[in-house]
């Protein structure tokens, strides 16, 4: 079942977040519970944040927030996280949680952008979106 998360998910959530983090290929900065915690609940009060539910756990979530380019008064929904736990990974969890985001983003008039970035499996990653009517727009590089 996909649904809007609330403030109940929030521990969960953030439990999700540090096993994604965990997950990440290049070394990135240690997360700030404090940080994660208010980020997480400003997304739930005033962002986009879906949560995919099997047997009252949580499977994968996607967030965004209303983000504007530096050039143009144009909203769209940017994303935060997005993010299933590999055990998911061969289900139809990712699908039905982008799924969900995309309409309910077009239902509010606005485009996406996503990203990928600090984790593995690119390529697969980048034909996912692509089945999903997504067209990609460049690469980031980092300094590791």
């Amino acid at each position: 079942m996909i649904r809007r998360a609330t403030i109940l998910d929030i521990s969960a959530l953030a439990i999700m977040l540090n096993t994604m983090h965990k997950e990440t290929e290049l070394k990135v900065p240690q997360i700030k519970s404090d940080k994660l915690i208010n980020k997480i609940n400003e997304l739930i009060h005033n962002g986009l944040v879906f949560v995919s539910i099997k047997d009252n756990k949580i499977q994968g979530s996607i967030a965004g927030q209303i983000c504007q380019d530096w050039w143009s008064d144009e909203k769209y929904v940017g994303d935060v996280w997005f993010y299933v736990f590999k055990e998911q990974r061969k289900s139809d969890v990712a699908k039905k949680l982008l799924q969900t985001y995309i309409k309910t983003s077009k239902d509010a008039k606005m485009k996406i952008r996503l990203g990928h970035l600090f984790s593995g499996d690119m390529d697969r990653k980048d034909k996912f979106f692509k089945r999903l009517g997504l067209t990609k727009a460049g690469s980031i590089f980092v300094e590791a």
